[in-house]
């Protein structure tokens, strides 16, 4: 009898989640394990699971109440995120763990793969099917402290003792064991980091570290730029507008995309002397051509610029994009705008001039790219091999 693995994808946005489980589940695929999905979006990932010819169901989806914490509406801890999806009330969180266990006894895995899918840590948590959760150091905290760690100085909006307590609650109605802290719903019968080690925020604390992205970083390139920059940002940040005037009004060449765009305001931007791409472009295209990458932060955009030995100017966005941006800033290779637009225009300029004149950066990006060529790419390996494992046991226990 074949042996079968559950994928799930329970929060964040993009295809980022479901395009790494794709990759691991390919690869299972091929060992001749039975691979199924459950995702949060289905009309955005769905596609992509059935044309990589999977089976894909809905997830449960939890509501994402606003964050209203003493110092502000960004979480304070992953407690917070927890609170917002309902770890808060009996009332919200029993329904939805009710449904990802339901998935669970309805497809009756070997061996489930979690991506950013707490809920459905806590229904597997106690029970009989091993479960590997993976992420990068953001969506993944460490399992090994005895409460999570802050994102920033300020008090989180939930307590932590109120959460475990209605995690204790729920459990006691479904008879299952409750963890003796919140961190180790993360935790697993294995458990990876996929992210570079260098970006991940917990670097200090965690038992074991990453072990690089799923997909290693590109090798670097050696072109000469005859821009000076490539920008890849959201046209919904309410502070992308003031990026743009100060990438023109520095007087530099490059050109931008932006994600969530209108033809309208493209042209507009051109109409204005800003070249604009109407379709994502390739990045090591663009690194060939541009001195620096402005970005906000994202860790993939991250990795694969680090990868490509092109300095970074970042406008982050949010906790995981200031982490980023203070990694990458610790290695010599970045420089972020400050947050809640708190720029202007001119400081725009300068930061790009910042990272342009001089070597610094040039050298320091280099030098971290060269690095990370070297490196083997092992993670991909190490993830599928555990897998094989844990299904193979599981499989054989029943």
């Amino acid at each position: 009898m074949t042996a079968s693995v559950l994928f799930a994808w329970e929060l964040g946005d993009g295809l980022g989640h479901v395009s790494r489980l794709l990759r691991i589940a390919d690869r299972l695929r091929s060992a001749g394990l039975a691979c199924r999905f459950v995702v949060r979006n289905l009309e955005l990932a769905g596609r992509a699971v059935q044309s990589a010819g999977f089976e894909v169901l809905q997830s449960p989806i939890a509501r994402v109440e606003a964050i209203r914490g003493p110092d502000g509406t960004q979480p304070v801890t992953v407690g917070d995120i927890l609170g917002a999806i309902g770890f808060g009330s009996v009332d919200r969180l029993s329904p939805v763990v009710a449904g990802w266990h339901g998935l669970v006894e309805l497809t009756r895995p070997d061996l489930v793969v979690t991506d950013y899918a707490p809920t459905m840590n806590l229904a597997l948590f106690g029970g009989p099917v091993p479960w590997v959760p993976i992420g990068d150091g953001f969506t993944l905290p460490p399992s090994e402290t005895e409460r999570f760690l802050p994102f920033r100085r300020a008090r989180p909006a939930y307590d932590e003792e109120r959460l475990l307590s209605v995690v204790a609650q729920v459990q006691a109605e479904r008879g299952r064991p409750t963890p003796d802290r919140l961190p180790r719903l993360f935790e697993g019968s294995a458990r990876f980091v996929i992210t570079l080690p260098e970006l991940d925020p917990w670097r200090r604390v965690r038992a074991t570290p990453a072990i690089g992205p799923i997909d290693p970083p590109p090798q670097p390139v050696e072109s000469v730029p005859t821009e000076a920059f490539f920008a890849y940002l959201s046209a919904g940040f309410p502070y992308t507008e003031r990026v743009l005037e100060g990438l023109l009004a520095s007087g530099r060449t490059g050109s931008v995309f932006l994600r969530d765009s209108t033809a309208a305001q493209r042209e507009g931007w051109r109409q204005r002397g800003l070249p604009v791409w109407d379709a994502p472009q390739d990045l090591r295209a663009m690194a060939a051509r541009a001195e620096v990458i402005v970005h906000h932060g994202g860790v993939g955009t991250a990795e694969q610029t680090l990868g490509l030995g092109r300095p970074q100017l970042l406008v982050p966005r949010h906790f995981e994009q200031f982490a980023n941006a203070d990694s990458l800033g610790a290695l010599g290779v970045a420089v972020g705008l400050r947050g809640g637009g708190r720029f202007t225009v001119e400081d725009v300029g300068l930061a790009l001039a910042a990272v342009i004149d001089g070597d610094r950066y040039r050298e320091r990006a280099a030098l971290r790219a060269r690095e990370l060529a070297e490196r083997p790419p092992a993670a991909l390996d190490a993830v599928v091999a555990e897998c094989i494992d844990l299904a193979t046991r599981a499989q054989g226990a029943t």
